[in-house]
C-alpha cells in the first residue's frame, strides 16, 4: 500500500528516559511524607522545623497543608505565604507555631504557584543538644502509583533497632498500599495491606506486618489505587533513640506513571498513523488527546480510503480514570457531528497501555457506526493500532 498524497504527515517522538532523579526536588506540588510535634519513647519530645526555598526569578504564592494522621484531610484549610525570589521561608516548630496545634503527627502538602524545594528537620530536644533526621519535601510526580511501585532498603527489628514506615496519600480519593518486607536474599518476611483516606498521613511500626526479628530487611510498596509518596525510619534502640531516614527510590522527569504529559504516537501496519499525549495528575489520567490519519480503512484500488481521513479522539473524562485501568483497556464513546459532505457517526475507541520506566506502550482500537452514504466506509473495526510513547 502507498500513502495517499491527500495529506504530507511528519511525525517524530523522542522518548526520554529518565535518569534517577535526585534530592531535593523542585515541584509545585510536593509531599513532606511525616512530621510531629509530639512526646516519643524515653522521655523525648520531637519537633519539626520546615523550610521551603524559591530557586525561581519572581516571587511565589505558597499554600501549605498539615495533614494528620489516619484522617480525610479533604477539606484540610492552608496557610498561605508570598516567597520573593531566591528566598527561603522558615517555618521553626512549624505544627504549634503556624498551624496553632500544641501537639501533631502527620504530614505537609506544599502547593506553590512556581517550583519551590522544601526540606524538613524533626528532631528531639535532649538534655544537652538535639537529633534527629531530615525529610524533604518529595514531588507528587514521584508517588507510588498502580504502574510505579517502589522499594526501601535497610530496615530491621531487632535488640538494636526499630523501624517505622510513614507515608501519605498524594489522591483526593482512597489509596490502597502494600507493603512486603523482604529479606536480603529476597524471601518475603511478611505483607499487608492498608488502605489511606484522602491526602491522610500514616504510620505503622514494621512489626504491625507481622515479621518477627530481622537485620537488612527490603520494604516493597506497591499501590492498588490512588498514589501516595513513602518513607521509613530506623531508629536506634539505644538512650539516644537516633533515627535515620530511609528513602524510597523514584524516576525522575514524571517517569513511571508519575505527573506529566506523556507524548505518544500511533502506527498502523505501514508507519505512521498519527500521535498525541496523555494527562497524568496525582495517579489519574484526567484526559487523552489524540489524532488518527486514516491511511488504509476499505481502501479500494484507487488507493482512496472510503472513510474520513483524519479522526481526533481525543477526550476529557468525566471521573479521572486511574492509570492502572488502562492496562486492561479504557472505552469511551466520541460523535462526529455531519459536517458539509461528511455525514457523521460514532466512534467507540479502546485505549490500552502499561507504563515502564520512562516510557509506555499499548493499543488504540477503533468501531465505527452510524456512518451513511459516501461515508459508510467509517462502520466497522478498523485496523489495530499500535501507541508508544514517553515523557514529553
Amino acid at each position: 500500500m502507498q500513502r495517499t498524497t491527500i495529506l504530507t504527515l511528519t511525525l517524530a517522538v523522542v522518548v526520554a528516559l529518565a535518569s534517577p532523579a535526585l534530592a531535593l526536588n523542585p515541584a509545585t506540588e510536593l509531599y513532606v511524607p511525616a512530621a510531629a510535634t509530639a512526646s516519643g519513647a524515653g522521655g523525648s519530645m520531637w519537633i519539626t522545623d520546615l523550610y521551603i526555598f524559591n530557586p525561581g526569578t519572581r516571587s511565589v504564592n505558597v499554600d501549605i497543608y498539615f495533614l494528620p494522621r489516619s484522617s480525610d484531610n479533604s477539606g484540610a484549610t492552608p496557610e498561605s505565604f508570598t516567597i520573593g525570589a531566591m528566598e527561603t521561608l522558615v517555618l521553626p516548630n512549624v505544627i504549634v507555631n503556624t498551624f496553632g496545634l500544641s501537639s501533631g503527627a502527620g504530614a505537609f502538602r506544599i502547593v506553590a504557584s512556581g517550583e519551590v524545594i522544601a526540606n524538613t528537620r524533626v528532631y528531639n530536644q535532649a538534655t544537652g543538644g538535639t537529633f534527629g533526621q531530615g525529610l524533604e519535601g518529595v514531588p507528587a510526580s514521584s508517588a507510588v502509583t498502580p504502574s510505579s511501585p517502589t522499594d526501601i532498603v535497610g530496615l530491621a527489628s531487632s535488640t538494636a533497632f526499630r523501624s517505622n514506615i510513614l507515608a501519605v496519600n498524594t489522591s483526593s480519593g482512597t489509596t490502597s498500599l502494600t507493603f512486603t518486607l523482604m529479606d536480603p536474599s529476597g524471601a518475603t518476611l511478611a505483607t499487608r495491606t492498608y488502605t489511606l483516606q484522602p491526602y491522610s498521613a500514616f504510620y505503622a511500626k514494621v512489626t504491625d506486618l507481622g515479621a518477627s526479628s530481622f537485620d537488612d530487611g527490603t520494604l516493597h510498596v506497591e499501590a492498588g489505587s490512588g498514589s501516595a509518596i513513602v518513607v521509613a525510619s530506623k531508629v536506634d534502640n539505644g538512650p539516644a533513640g537516633d533515627p535515620t531516614t530511609l528513602e524510597a527510590w523514584w524516576a525522575g522527569g514524571g517517569a513511571g506513571g508519575g505527573d506529566g504529559t506523556y507524548q505518544f504516537a500511533v502506527y498502523d501496519s505501514i508507519g505512521p498513523a498519527g500521535g498525541g499525549n496523555v494527562t497524568i495528575a496525582s495517579g489519574q489520567v484526567p484526559r487523552l488527546g489524540g489524532v488518527y490519519f486514516n491511511w488504509d480503512k476499505d481502501e479500494d484500488a484507487d488507493q482512496i480510503p472510503d472513510c474520513t481521513l483524519i479522526f481526533d479522539f481525543s477526550n476529557a473524562f468525566e471521573t479521572p480514570v486511574p492509570v492502572g485501568d488502562f492496562g486492561s483497556g479504557i472505552s469511551y464513546d466520541l460523535n462526529y457531528p455531519a459536517s458539509g459532505d461528511f455525514a457523521g457517526g460514532d466512534m467507540t475507541w479502546t485505549i490500552t497501555f502499561s507504563m515502564a520506566g520512562g516510557g509506555f506502550s499499548g493499543t488504540v482500537g477503533a468501531v465505527g457506526a452510524n456512518f451513511s452514504g459516501t461515508d459508510s466506509g467509517c462502520n466497522g473495526t478498523f485496523p489495530a493500532l499500535i501507541l508508544h510513547g514517553g515523557v514529553q
